[in-house]
């Protein structure tokens, strides 16, 4: 990768940390944000402030690694499986961890539930994701979209029906397409 992109600051999808916090929900959120929008890469061994490379001691350097596997294994619901490997930039030793976007959302820390454990990437930070942005991120899991949504409750007229077939059969002709009769059954 280019050290100019990966290190010119934290974005939608690229986060550094100096060195792993003590408390892993610090970033395991991070992670959790990643998987519920387009993905990401966590960076540890880079200054977020002025994204100088510190570097993870190698004599650190696995159980880093292994602590950051543990944490979003024990920590995120549905399982998040990031790729982490570490990297040479500059004669120090990073670790990057790769996240993708999720297909079963929404991901959320166990800890808080999915109320309140729920996040988002939000314009280079992860926020917490309001009950609304959760329904959503519930339908894209189940990959249902708004447009297939049943309305419940919701009375359609005969008019209605019957003026919705004749301008889908007005479309069709206009389109070039083949006639087909579009009635209610």
């Amino acid at each position: 990768m280019v050290k100019g992109t990966m290190f010119s600051g934290e974005s939608k999808n690229i986060e550094s940390k100096v060195s792993l916090p003590d408390k892993s929900e610090k970033y395991v959120k991070t992670i959790v944000a990643f998987a519920n929008t387009q993905g990401g890469k966590l960076i540890v061994g880079v200054d977020d402030k002025n994204h100088q490379v510190i570097g993870v001691e190698n004599d650190i350097l696995f159980q880093t690694m292994d602590a950051i596997a543990t944490a979003v294994s024990d920590s995120c619901m549905p399982q998040i499986i990031p790729d982490i490997e570490p990297q040479t930039v500059e004669g120090k030793t990073i670790i990057i961890v790769s996240v993708e976007a999720g297909k079963n959302r929404p991901y959320y820390l166990k800890s808080k539930g999915k109320e309140n454990g729920t996040y988002i990437r939000v314009a280079g930070t992860s926020r917490q994701a309001f009950p609304e942005k959760i329904k959503e991120l519930e339908m894209e899991g189940a990959r249902i979209s708004w447009d297939e949504l049943t309305c419940v409750g919701y009375t359609v007229t005969e008019e209605a029906t019957e003026k919705l077939c004749q301008d889908i059969e007005v479309f069709r002709k206009k389109a070039g397409m083949s006639e087909y009769s579009v009635k209610k059954e």
